[in-house]
């Protein structure tokens, strides 16, 4: 992990005084907006065996960051890494990313048709780049002021060098859908005019875009 520095509980208190808590859940807060308007977002530290021991959230977070970066995507960036021992918790300070949560984009809008084609191109890019976005759904893209698309609270993101293979293209769209509140917002948009728009962009000769639409798991969302 980036260099982890150890925050005392003063120097906590001092930088998140007069911030806005923004996430938080049964153990405390979890996303902080800071006065400034850099956000602090907080890992719990795990006490038995678990993944996040060898591999903290903190880490996985940064390392995503720089990955998005490095493959031209617009994310947040990253100021610094810290472990506060008085609380249990890793820190990660970062300055946002500029833009409009696509959920509200989506909602203030009354033509959905070209947000879906961008989003369906956004997703066939990452995709083709080998980026994997485990918990991808309307409130962690961002449509940013240039009109295009980024990514925010990406810990759970992952990297595997090359394309991705079907199977893993057809998981990726279910945490898209799953949520009434943005399966409201795709009502009047047909799953196969997203899909059509996702392989346009993907690149798919015809027998793996038949692959992909025989393998559609959206409809159960529907």
């Amino acid at each position: 992990m980036r260099n982890c520095e150890k925050l005392d509980h003063e120097s906590f208190k001092d930088l998140t005084k007069g911030g806005q808590v923004l996430t938080k859940d049964y153990y405390g807060d979890k996303v902080i907006k800071l006065e400034d308007g850099r956000i602090v977002k907080l890992f719990r530290l795990k006490r038995f065996f678990s993944s996040a021991l060898v591999r903290p959230y903190a880490g996985r977070f940064v390392r995503a960051a720089a990955l998005l970066e490095k493959k031209g995507i617009p994310t947040v960036k990253v100021e610094g890494v810290y472990r506060v021992p008085s609380i249990k918790r890793d820190m990660v300070l970062y300055h946002p990313l500029e833009g409009t949560l696509l959920r509200e984009a989506f909602q203030n809008t009354g033509e959905k048709t070209d947000l879906v084609k961008q989003f369906a191109a956004f997703l066939a890019d990452l995709h083709a780049k080998g980026i994997y976005f485990r918990s991808i759904h309307l409130n962690n893209v961002i449509l940013t002021p240039e009109g295009g698309f980024g990514l925010i609270d990406i810990s759970d993101l992952h990297y595997w060098g090359l394309p991705l293979t079907i199977s893993k293209r057809v998981r990726n769209f279910r945490p898209i859908f799953k949520c009434d509140q943005d399966r409201k917002i795709f009502e009047g948009v047909s799953i196969k005019f997203f899909l059509d728009c996702y392989v346009e962009n993907a690149g798919f000769k015809s027998k793996r875009k038949g692959e992909l639409m025989s393998r559609n798991i959206l409809n159960q969302y529907f």
